[in-house]
């Protein structure tokens, strides 16, 4: 029974250890937080230029491609 007890002491003692360190580590980050607040407009970066939108590929391509998918579903279907 002492075994017991003593594993539910150190279950406890760990946990609060734990909890004690994530409160110290949310603390920590909230006061990093305000201090780099002043900072943060030289840490921006540029918006990325715009994509030039990409060529359209003509229709005859488009069912030529989508001839060739049917004759190849239709192959693999009468195997």
């Amino acid at each position: 029974m002492d075994l017991i007890i003593d594993g539910f002491k150190l279950l406890v003692i760990g946990m609060g250890w734990v909890f004690v360190f994530l409160l110290i580590m949310i603390g920590l980050m909230a006061l990093v937080a305000k201090l780099v607040t002043p900072f943060a407009h030289m840490l921006e970066t540029p918006a990325p230029a715009p994509r030039k939108p990409a060529k359209k590929v003509a229709d005859s391509d488009d069912k030529s491609l989508i001839a060739a998918i049917i004759a190849a579903v239709h192959q693999h279907r009468n195997r």
